[in-house]
């Protein structure tokens, strides 16, 4: 179904006319579209497609604010375009009369995790899309400013930026089984969705890293440039930091999906297998894309 679902979200799309059609074939070729099929393997069709389309928008949104060259290296500007979308998901029956197609296109994402998921489900969306949001304002600060924390805090707020937690969020949603709040809520569950959130945004720090930094593009919202800026001596040693935090992830996200294993008929258990199919589709797209170079040797 990888193709029908990916023909689907790019003729979603272009529905709500996003992108014009030249620039709509670029984005294409770095199969954003194929990305839910990854890793929603076991969702419904419907819920799949879901979470396909919201991951559509979020590349489509970024390549065409976020990114530096763009109006995300400037957060008085960028501040605009985040507010008239954090609307659309506070009071998305209120439409005006500037919307425009990608406010357009996220309250039909809305409505429809509206109607496929319950009433905590969809806040639960909302607000981590809200985070997203906000932590893509923070990025065009950090961008102007030329600067970022440490690692260990650079990786709180990728978290957010990456938009992770908030596709997490679709998984229970793409296998029409709800996890019960007091679950999703207490720690373990919170750590196990940071742990594989972290695992996706390293991958793509490391991954992006070469062309981030390239001569054509600003200063980088990347953990190697963050381990550069603090401390590290060198750019190998900062790619070692970034990995051997990325690897503790790993370790920690498994360390948790067996903590979730049984009992295994459990709504948790089949969420927490989400969590991983998730993770190892995303590593399986990731190393696909046209959108990533390779590792440095």
């Amino acid at each position: 179904m990888v193709e029908a679902i990916e023909a689907d979200s790019i003729g979603w799309l272009a529905g709500h006319s996003v992108m014009s059609a030249e620039r709509l074939t670029r984005f294409r070729a770095g199969a954003p579209g194929a990305l839910g099929s990854y890793t929603y393997p076991r969702g419904t069709r419907a819920g799949t497609q879901l979470a396909s389309d919201f991951i559509t928008w979020l590349f489509a949104f970024d390549d065409l604010y976020c990114d530096g060259n763009r109006l995300g290296s400037d957060p008085v500007g960028f501040s605009a375009v985040i507010g008239d979308l954090i609307q659309v998901l506070e009071a998305p029956r209120s439409v005006s009369s500037g919307e425009f197609p990608i406010m357009r296109a996220l309250r039909d994402l809305h409505e429809r995790v509206a109607a496929m998921g319950s009433a905590v489900q969809r806040q639960r969306w909302v607000a981590d899309t809200e985070r997203y949001l906000l932590a893509k304002l923070w990025e065009a600060g950090r961008r102007q400013a030329r600067s970022l924390p440490p690692l260990n805090s650079y990786t709180h707020m990728r978290r957010l930026g990456g938009a992770n937690v908030a596709c997490l969020m679709l998984t229970d949603v793409s296998l029409g089984r709800e996890v019960p709040a007091e679950i999703m809520c207490a720690r373990p569950m919170t750590e196990l969705l940071q742990a594989a959130a972290d695992l996706a945004d390293l991958d793509n720090d490391l991954l992006s890293y070469a062309r981030e930094s390239g001569p054509e593009e600003e200063f980088p919202i990347n953990g190697v440039t963050a381990a550069v800026l603090h401390g590290a001596p060198d750019l190998a040693a900062a790619t070692r930091a970034v990995v051997e935090f990325r690897n503790a992830r790993m370790r920690t996200l498994l360390e948790l999906s067996e903590y979730f294993a049984e009992p295994a008929e459990s709504a948790a258990a089949d969420f927490s297998r989400g969590v991983c199919d998730w993770v190892s589709g995303h590593i399986g797209w990731i190393v696909k894309s046209g959108r990533y170079s390779r590792l440095p040797a």
